[in-house]
């Protein structure tokens, strides 16, 4: 258990409750330990879930850019550099 817990009050229907006291029960742990690992073990699934949709993110960008890269090639400049350099020009013009 962390250095800090806090209490948090959960409501279940009966049979949920039987279940996690039951499981509890047969590993030898209390109630409160076996529900902390359920909802350790699911947040731990909604990272996971969470992180495999940005990897699927952005393996889909990358075949975008390599499409795009293959269709119309890539630019060598310095957009920044240019858009930078303009932007002082004009700043000078004015």
């Amino acid at each position: 258990m962390s250095a800090q817990s806090y209490r948090a009050q959960v409501i279940l229907d009966k049979r949920d409750l039987e279940r996690l006291q039951y499981v509890a029960e047969k590993q030898g742990r209390t109630l409160s330990e076996a529900i902390r690992e359920a909802v350790t073990r699911y947040l731990e699934a909604c990272e996971q879930q969470e992180l495999q949709e940005f990897l699927s993110a952005m393996a889909e960008l990358r075949q975008i850019r390599e499409k795009n890269a293959a269709q119309y090639g890539v630019y060598e400049g310095d957009p920044i550099g240019e858009a930078r350099e303009e932007r002082e020009r004009q700043m000078e013009d004015v």
